[in-house]
């Protein structure tokens, strides 16, 4: 109940729609209740003639049925009105809430995407608030309401035509009552199975598309096909369970009992017949069997309905989940840069607060110098990067930027002084351009050509057809790996940042693409507080201080030659390094 309230809040985002379309919706449905009776009209007329062996009147007669149509086609149109508002509505409303979960999910921390498929987030924000689209703001608004008008419309004309047959009808609501809470009891479980089996298809095809290669590499489609199988014939269980619920509860049974309340009325009417006259007129005969048969259409549609009701409230409770996530506390004061300057202040941190990765990590990094940072895997390499750029805050310590802590100041403004280039560049679907512009205004293709330039990337885009406004396709594929890489470095430069992470970012390229980028790096650090991760060590031999992490603790520190004097854990790694390269 407080999901479907909480939907239904979201009307007021289009009231004006909304209003519109329900006073159509309601003038429609009266308009086809009143129009059996202009045919009752006619009906009689003809029999009481026929009757009496008077001539018929079929110029009265053919206004009369000029009017049956007008009407009909009043509520024709009046119906049709009402379904483009609503449904301009529904789409309006979804826009919104697919707009509000997207911008709230930015506004969560990064902690909160460690543990969960892509796809089952980006299930809740296009694949559930489309199915609330069209099963609740476009159904409850169109389909429910339009239903619920006609029955109660059908039973004031019954009443009008026969007060007997209408008190007597009554008797069905408790039994459409009953008939509806068991029918959503039964299918609620179900639908929620079914949900969660779409979410579970959309990560495990999301998850697949990404590691396509790794998983032919290994030849792992045949196992990658039985899990899918698996997780699809989990769905089509569901749906066969929906189907068996619907059938049992919606179509035969529906035309069970109304097959059961004509013969009823049937027997009834029989039963007025007095001295060979029956007590009812054609016409009216006519009338109360066309809203019998008319009123079991809009409560068989009720119940059916409420499966897709409660399938929306399956997905409404998936994306407001999603909203009600505790977005990442931020100050609204911005930083302000001034040197670049970074310290770390006797830093410890860890995900998992009782695990910690880093454990009083202290060092000082001055404008226009380079730290390297060098460890095992799961050392803290990465972790003092991510506090860095505030993804997470210390449990212990305090990180500084110009003497100014971290932790006060709003996270936006300390990320828009800062570039760094993943050891996975990646870039998105646009032009080579956008990729490095990122799409703001400030950065002109002059200089995005100067950043490719100094990045050495210039000869190669060069030579594409349509220059810095190549299309990107998605992740980059079509260029390689290097390709990708430089410009990656491109966009870095381009915004010009204060402080530059480099995180392994030279470990997936060839030696002079290395060369290439290591040349102009040495040009664009001029100035800038750089940290480099990397793996290969001699990409930070000319770093100013490198930092030897094990086990989230500084073991060494000090430049390239003093490291290998001390010949203990940096000069070990060297050492191995170079026997590698040597064989």
């Amino acid at each position: 109940m407080k999901t479907f309230k909480r939907l239904l809040s979201y009307f007021k985002y289009e009231t004006r729609r909304y209003t519109f379309g329900v006073i159509l919706s309601f003038i429609s449905a009266m308009t086809a209740i009143y129009a059996p009776l202009v045919g009752k009209e006619m009906i009689d007329y003809v029999s009481e003639q026929m009757t009496a062996n008077s001539p018929v009147d079929f110029s009265l007669l053919i206004q009369q049925f000029g009017w049956f149509m007008l009407v009909t086609l009043f509520s024709s149109l009046c119906g049709y009105a009402s379904y483009i508002l609503l449904s301009y509505a529904s789409n309006g409303v979804s826009k919104r809430l697919r707009d509000e979960a997207f911008a709230h999910m930015q506004t969560l921390p990064i902690s909160y995407f460690d543990d969960k498929p892509a796809g089952k987030i980006s299930a809740r924000i296009v694949n559930d608030v489309e199915l609330l689209r069209t099963n609740f703001f476009l159904n409850f608004s169109n389909v429910v309401i339009i239903n619920v008008l006609t029955v109660i419309a059908i039973y004031v004309a019954l009443f009008f035509v026969s007060p007997q047959i209408g008190t007597a009808l009554l008797l069905l609501l408790p039994f459409f009552a009953v008939w509806q809470w068991v029918y959503i009891k039964l299918a609620a479980p179900i639908n929620k199975q079914w949900r969660e089996s779409v979410s579970e298809l959309n990560s495990h095809t999301a998850e697949i598309v990404q590691g396509v290669s790794i998983v032919q590499l290994f030849h792992q489609e045949d196992n990658m096909l039985a899990e899918f199988e698996e997780t699809n014939q989990t769905w089509l269980n569901t749906r066969l369970k929906s189907i068996r619920l619907d059938g049992s509860l919606s179509w035969d049974f529906s035309t069970f009992i109304k097959n059961l309340v004509m013969f009823a009325v049937l027997m009834y009417l029989g039963t007025r017949f007095v001295d060979g006259v029956l007590g009812f007129s054609i016409g009216t005969i006519y009338v109360i069997i066309n809203y019998i048969n008319h009123l079991f259409d809009p409560i068989l549609n009720l119940v059916r309905l409420m499966s897709t009701i409660q399938q929306a409230l399956s997905g409404g409770k998936r994306v407001f989940e999603l909203l009600d996530e505790t977005p990442e506390a931020d100050s609204d004061q911005e930083i302000t840069f001034k040197q670049g300057n970074v310290t770390f202040d006797n830093v410890s941190f860890g995900y998992n607060p009782d695990k910690p990765v880093l454990k009083n990590i202290n060092f000082s990094a001055q404008k226009g110098e380079t730290i390297g940072l060098v460890g095992h895997t799961g050392s803290g390499k990465s972790s003092i990067i991510n506090l860095l750029f505030r993804f997470y805050d210390p449990q212990n310590g305090q990180v500084l930027i110009d003497e100014q802590p971290l932790v006060e100041y709003n996270r936006e403004s300390i990320r828009s002084h800062m570039g760094i280039v993943l050891q996975e560049p990646y870039l998105f679907s646009g032009t080579i351009a956008s990729n490095i512009s990122m799409n703001d205004p400030r950065i002109t293709d002059e200089m995005v050509e100067e950043a490719l330039e100094k990045v050495g990337a210039k000869e190669f885009v060069a030579k594409l057809s349509k220059g810095i406004h190549e299309p990107v396709v998605e992740k980059g594929q079509s260029f390689s790996s290097g390709e990708r890489q430089l410009i990656a470095f491109a966009r870095t430069l381009a915004s010009n940042p204060k402080i530059l992470i480099l995180d392994e970012a030279t470990s997936h390229i060839d030696t002079e693409t290395e060369e290439m980028i290591q040349h102009a790096m040495e040009v664009v650090k001029e100035g800038r507080t750089t940290f480099i991760i990397a793996h290969r060590l001699s990409t930070i031999q000319n770093a100013n201080q490198i930092l030897v992490l094990d086990n989230g603790e500084i073991k060494e520190r000090g430049t390239h030659e003093h490291l290998l004097e001390l010949n203990q854990y940096y000069a070990e790694m060297y050492q191995l390094q170079a026997q590698v390269s040597g064989s």
